[in-house]
């Protein structure tokens, strides 16, 4: 057959990122399941017409079957804690991995257009025998100049360091997010539909966590990236002169601190029992009342959802240049239909929910 110059790797991210087994591709293409696995393996190729049947059962565009980008380093995320942990399906994590590859290139080549507004610095800041993740946290927020205080938009804070946060539905409640940063690039935090705005802002810190320590999958990096983003919510010297003294009896003033901190009850009674601002008995006597109240499930005090627009305000400068949305999809390698679906209509890249629900750091 004549080489099309399809990419075996870019077919195999296309069908994980749909949740298809090689056997599914095959019966959607009309092709044999033998000649799927060798074609993502390289070991045969694709004709215009299989190219165009592949493309066709997988609905993308031809092109993006035939790129050779480099992938997102995936391997130092929750992904691989969870599949370590047996807490997630082999295919459901495929399929994550393939959306999260596929979003991030299609970011990436829609954000290629310089930019203004990127004031804050972001740079890898190891782990080492005298450097916690509470020290990165720390030094970051000085690094960026905060002020003493809450955090009021973890969204645009990101942001503003280049970071592109997109919402997207993941197809699994075990996932809150997926982050990567690609060689010379950007880096990327594709957060699952529908997350509260408490537990959003927590796992957008652990994500920069996650960004800023972690390069290669280690057993530790969960608790490392929850301690960071503890330490960048809610700084150990601020927050424990306010959690100290804390009583079971006191819910109100929890209720108080979460209005502030933008933080959930749930994260709060963790936070004070790392710092031991509450013994261990109390801490248990606080998670028994949660579940007693049902807040566990849903606690009370809505925050307002924050908004990813750094992406948002890439495709309208595109648009206002003139460029058609089919140019558009396009350069994102999508099919415009698809392309509008997640990018352009009024429900593309929801807030998060605005009910809250229990989180821990």
């Amino acid at each position: 057959m004549a080489d099309a110059g399809a990419s075996g790797q870019m077919v195999a991210l296309a069908r994980e990122a749909k949740g298809w087994t090689q056997q599914d591709l095959a019966k959607k293409s009309g092709m044999a399941q033998g000649s799927v696995s060798k074609i993502e393996r390289g070991h045969m190729s694709l004709d215009e017409e299989g190219l165009e049947r592949v493309a066709s059962a997988l609905e993308v565009p031809q092109t993006l079957l035939c790129m050779g980008e480099a992938p997102l380093a995936l391997e130092a995320t929750c992904l691989h804690h969870r599949r370590r942990a047996s807490r997630m399906a082999v295919v459901t994590a495929k399929k994550i991995e393939g959306l999260t590859q596929l979003v991030g290139m299609s970011a990436q080549r829609l954000m290629e257009e310089p930019e203004s507004g990127l004031v804050l610095p972001l740079h890898r800041q190891p782990l080492g025998p005298d450097v916690a993740p509470q020290d990165i946290a720390a030094k970051l927020r000085a690094d960026w100049g905060m002020s003493p205080g809450p955090v009021s938009n973890m969204t645009e804070l990101l942001e503003r360091a280049g970071v592109t946060v997109i919402v997207r539905q993941l197809g699994s409640d075990a996932q809150d997010a997926v982050s990567g940063w690609p060689p010379g690039g950007n880096p990327i935090v594709l957060v699952n539909m529908g997350l509260p705005p408490d537990r959003f802002r927590f796992t957008l810190a652990h994500e920069l966590g996650h960004l800023l320590m972690h390069e290669l999958p280690d057993d530790e990096q969960e608790s490392q990236a929850n301690a960071f983003a503890a330490e960048f919510l809610l700084p150990a010297d601020l927050i424990q002169i306010e959690l100290d003294g804390l009583t079971v009896r006191q819910f109100g003033r929890l209720a108080e601190l979460k209005a502030r901190w933008k933080v959930s009850i749930a994260a709060l009674i963790q936070r004070a029992a790392q710092l031991e601002c509450i013994s261990p008995t109390q801490f248990k006597s606080f998670r028994i009342r949660l579940n007693q109240y049902g807040w566990n499930r849903r606690e009370p005090g809505d925050l307002v959802p924050e908004a990813p627009m750094r992406l948002r305000t890439a495709i309208d400068r595109h648009l206002q240049a003139g460029r058609t949305e089919e140019e558009l999809a396009e350069i994102a390698l999508m099919l415009p239909e698809q392309f509008r679906r997640h990018y352009l209509e009024p429900t593309a890249s929801p807030l998060p929910a605005a009910t809250s629900t229990n989180e821990e750091p």
